[in-house]
């Protein structure tokens, strides 16, 4: 007796559903805050940008910052974002599944890093620096300027991320540190 093979069925590509990677349910995530600022402000596309110390930035007030998010040269893997803080202003206490390296574009002032809130650690940096920090550690920066404003450019693999899944952004539950 001869068993014939069945038939395979191969589903036509307009009648799977497809769905965005879904936002972190974590009721101390920022994933829809951010989902929601970057569809108002996409990034900026472009190979080149000029002077970082001027380009004009948007208020991103979920964060405490100004911002402009960039992608440059079609990048698929990197995206950077410069943010602004203003005199005396600190960002939001946050960790995130993407790596960031930070660089100083101008002003001055210093960053908390710390696992769970414990063995807290200062980084003082200027104009001119550049410093980074493990994956999913908490952080927030602080301007320590009174009078002017400091703005940091910060890589990240976040293009990286968003494709495997992995993206997420979460707030520190208690709140910021004040240092």
């Amino acid at each position: 007796m001869t068993v014939e093979p069945q038939s395979k069925s191969v589903p036509d590509l307009a009648d799977i559903e497809r769905r965005e990677q879904p936002l972190s349910g974590a009721r101390n995530s920022e994933m829809g805050q951010r989902e929601t600022w970057n569809k108002k402000n996409p990034p900026t596309e472009a190979v080149l940008i000029k002077d970082l110390r001027t380009t004009e930035l948007t208020p991103r007030e979920y964060r405490n910052t100004s911002a402009r998010f960039y992608r440059l040269g079609h990048d698929i893997r990197l995206q950077p974002h410069l943010s602004e803080l203003p005199p005396g202003g600190a960002s939001v206490n946050h960790r995130h599944t993407t790596e960031a390296v930070i660089y100083i574009v101008k002003g001055f002032g210093h960053s908390i890093i710390s696992w769970d809130g414990v063995n807290e650690q200062r980084i003082d940096w200027e104009e001119g620096d550049l410093f980074s920090f493990p994956v999913w550690m908490w952080h927030q920066h602080f301007n320590d300027s009174e009078t002017d404003t400091c703005r940091y450019l910060a890589v990240q693999d976040t293009f990286s991320m968003k494709a495997l899944g992995l993206h997420a952004i979460e707030r520190f539950p208690e709140g910021g540190t004040d240092k």
